[in-house]
């Protein structure tokens, strides 16, 4: 075989090169060809990903390619993908001379679903044996078939290809993964090409092979080219060592596994559907029906997700299902978990939500399928809940994710479940309720669990801020004593306030937006603003990871911010503010224990405003003291202020809170229907000077006039921009009735609309 020595100068002398002594690395269009002392290394495109969609491959050769950056050690590539709406940015970098580093990061334009994407090197067909991990063997003589010769079903670390033939030499070369659970392949081609393949597999899961739009990471690894094939040696002899640990390890599991038996545990956000509309539960202070104003509103289960990821953590087989997100109705919900595989189904309930729920759960139950109930519902923490309702195996009280997890593991090892803090159960028929659980370090709760949950669902973005948005907390609970709060008062059982450490805080938010591609990120926690320092350290850290550029949504007290804390957050990318007022009016305001000064917090909220954050308001109507005149001055309040958006209610009293018990002691509460504590259709209190009717009316008399201050600022110009996007949406002739409608309501309805009154 004659030498096959090249002058790259002379070849390829207009085209970008990167060098480091015998290791140089050739940018051409659509191709990455590298070389080692002037010997081509790879064959044909080089360096390559292949990516198949609904079973349809495409590959980058057939990409619009563009150089981003070409230093002296490095290229940033740019490649467009033709077919399919899809974008990777590589960054390939010569560490050394025998040393490449090779990172690919993907964006995704529009959904796509995605079956595989591989990483391939295609390289010199003078190469005698491939190598996976420790695993060898010689290539076969090509032919003028497609041969796969290896395809891993496991995670690898290593692939690659040794021993030159020939009168040439050629360095082991080798692609190493260090990052992603990655399988390998490698194959030869048909004789023509004159090459061998090697590569990675990146496989989802069906349920995770949905992309949305954003930004993902697919591979981070190095290529290594070894002279002394002595290291390789030594590197695939460790690989061994700790594969036959991992095997000891697993096979010593299952044994363990056959002595111990193993509970499967269900949990799941049940389906709430009420004439036709969804409910929301699971993570919200404020369950209800959803009305069509509300349009994707969705939060996220944190309770839930919390449990299932501890459980996992600790190896037990945990599985979360959210019915609602999923919109899985009754009848398709009860075919799904009775076909499933678990030994405990747990479940959060609400006050709205709570007959119905339990009607749900007696159906499961009459498969045999114990019970277990959770949720911010003082209703079942009662002794008697259980007696009444005996298709309930357990109830836990409080905040329950550590109890769920002792739970299961004294059930597994046959423990004393007096020893349980949390939890009411039965103990040869009769109940008993343990010790309430002491608040604990939420440090020690591993990130909530997400992977199998529908995360584009999921919806809190104020603001308008960009989507695929998520939501995270930085702490929980809250210090202060608002009479109507539910959560600190019935799942925290006090007014406990603990953070997490800051530094993992942006490690979730840089993995959510890095790996996971969403665009922003809404901290729901019942007081993020608490500690100056804290705030200031967020923001500094935020900073610090480059995270300045997302857009990020708070929910705060106005009074526990200044100017400084302000300027940092718009500095470290804050887009938009929650800030709950309740009232225009002070002595309700103190009424009610909220303890906060209405003229500090308006002077902050103008600062929000002025420093061009958005700002979210709520309000609320039915606090002790409140008259008609207390109604009429907070919505001209809410007015007068011009926040971006706002959230008027009716103050609900849910059971175990402060402020039933005032209302019930002073017979002030009208109705004892638990699906009517919603807060949004309907009030179940009435006042010294107003009814339940009056309450109701404000609140729609609220939205009527807020509607109503929108379209005096959106203006003409504003009308015709709607008009123009009607008509892109949805036609000529859907805008064409919809502004008959608006000019109708504008000239003969709008006074009388707005003119309703208590």
């Amino acid at each position: 075989m004659k030498k096959q020595e090249y002058n790259i100068k002379q070849l390829y002398r207009h085209n970008p090169r990167i060098t480091k002594g015998k290791l140089t690395i050739v940018y051409l269009d659509k191709a990455i060809k590298i070389f080692w002392n002037n010997i081509e290394v790879t064959q044909g495109v080089g360096l390559s990903t292949a990516i198949n969609t609904l079973g349809l491959w495409t590959h980058s050769a057939k990409a619009d390619w563009g150089i981003l950056e070409d230093n002296k050690d490095h290229f940033k590539i740019n490649i467009v993908f033709q077919d399919i709406p899809l974008s990777q940015v590589w960054n390939i970098k010569i560490e050394n001379e025998r040393e490449i580093e090779w990172q690919i990061n993907t964006k995704v334009e529009e959904w796509l679903h995605i079956d595989e994407i591989r990483i391939v090197c295609i390289v010199n067909s003078n190469y005698k044996t491939w190598i996976n991990n420790y695993q060898q063997e010689d290539f076969p003589r090509l032919d003028s078939n497609w041969h796969d010769l290896y395809f891993s079903h496991q995670p690898i670390s290593l692939v690659g290809v040794r021993f030159s033939i020939g009168d040439i030499f050629l360095p082991s070369f080798i692609l190493e993964n260090q990052g992603k659970d990655l399988r390998s392949f490698i194959q030869n081609p048909p004789i023509e090409q004159q090459a061998h393949i090697i590569g990675f597999r990146h496989i989802d899961s069906k349920e995770h092979s949905d992309y949305l739009p954003g930004y993902y990471y697919h591979f981070s690894g190095k290529i290594n080219l070894f002279e002394d094939d002595g290291l390789l040696d030594s590197k695939s002899e460790i690989i061994r060592k700790y594969s036959l640990e991992k095997f000891k390890r697993i096979n010593d599991e299952k044994e363990r596994k056959k002595i111990k038996q193993k509970l499967k545990i269900l949990l799941v956000n049940l389906p709430w559907q009420k004439n036709g509309k969804w409910g929301v539960r699971a993570g919200s202070r404020w369950p209800h029906i959803k009305d069509d104003s509300e349009g994707d509103y969705l939060p996220f289960p944190f309770f839930l997700a919390y449990a299932t990821s501890l459980l996992q953590k600790h190896g037990i087989d945990a599985t979360l299902i959210d019915a609602i997100a999923e919109q899985i109705p009754e009848d398709k919900f009860l075919e799904k978990i009775l076909g499933m595989d678990f030994d405990y189904l747990v479940a959060e309930t609400s006050i709205p939500s709570f007959y119905y729920d339990l009607y749900i759960l007696k159906k499961i139950s009459t498969a045999g399928i114990p019970i277990i109930l959770c949720g911010p519902n003082s209703e079942i923490y009662q002794t008697h809940f259980l007696k009444e309702n005996e298709f309930i195996t357990f109830v836990l009280y409080g905040e329950y994710e550590f109890t769920l997890l002792e739970l299961v593991d004294f059930l597994q090892n046959n423990k004393d479940l007096s020893k349980v803090n949390g939890l009411i159960y039965k103990d040869k028929g009769i109940i008993k309720k343990n010790p309430p659980r002491s608040p604990f370090n939420i440090d020690l709760l591993p990130w909530p669990y997400r992977d199998s949950l529908p995360m584009h669902k999921y919806l809190d973005a104020p603001g308008e801020m960009l989507t695929p948005s998520v939501q995270m907390v930085a702490s929980r609970g809250c210090p202060f004593k608002c009479q109507f709060c539910l959560w600190p008062q019935v799942i925290y059982q006090g007014h406990h306030y603990r953070f997490r450490n800051v530094k993992d805080v942006i490690d979730e938010m840089e993995y959510l937006v890095k790996r996971k591609g969403f665009k922003s990120v809404y901290f729901d926690d019942d007081t993020f603003n608490i500690g100056k320092n804290r705030m200031l350290n967020i923001c500094e850290e935020i900073r610090k990871r480059g995270l300045d550029g997302i857009q990020w949504a708070i929910m705060a007290r106005p009074d526990l911010m200044d100017e400084e804390i302000l300027k940092n957050m718009k500095k470290a990318g804050v887009w938009a503010i929650k800030y709950g007022v309740e009232s225009a009016t002070q002595s309700l305001i103190d009424n009610i224990g909220k303890n906060m000064d209405l003229v500090k917090a308006e002077r902050i909220i103008k600062i929000t405003q002025d420093l061009g954050i958005k700002v979210h308001l709520t309000f609320t109507f039915g606090l002790p003291g409140e008259t008609k005149q207390t109604i009429e001055k907070t919505i001209r309040y809410a007015i007068n202020l011009n926040p971006f958006s706002v959230q008027f209610s009716i103050t609900t009293p849910f059971p175990g809170t402060e402020y039933y018990e005032n209302l019930e002691k002073k017979g002030l509460i009208v109705s004892k229907d638990l699906s009517s504590y919603d807060g949004h259709y309907q009030s179940v209190i009435r006042l010294e000077n107003l009814s339940s009717q009056d309450l109701e009316i404000s609140k729609q008399r609220a939205y009527r006039i807020w509607a109503d201050h929108l379209r005096k600022k959106r203006g003409f110009w504003g009308d015709v921009k709607r008009f123009y996007a009607y008509t892109q949406g949805k036609g000529l002739y859907f805008a064409l009735n919809k502004t008959k409608s608006y000019l109708k309501y504008i000239i003969f309805n709008r006074k009388k609309y707005l003119n309703c009154s208590i």
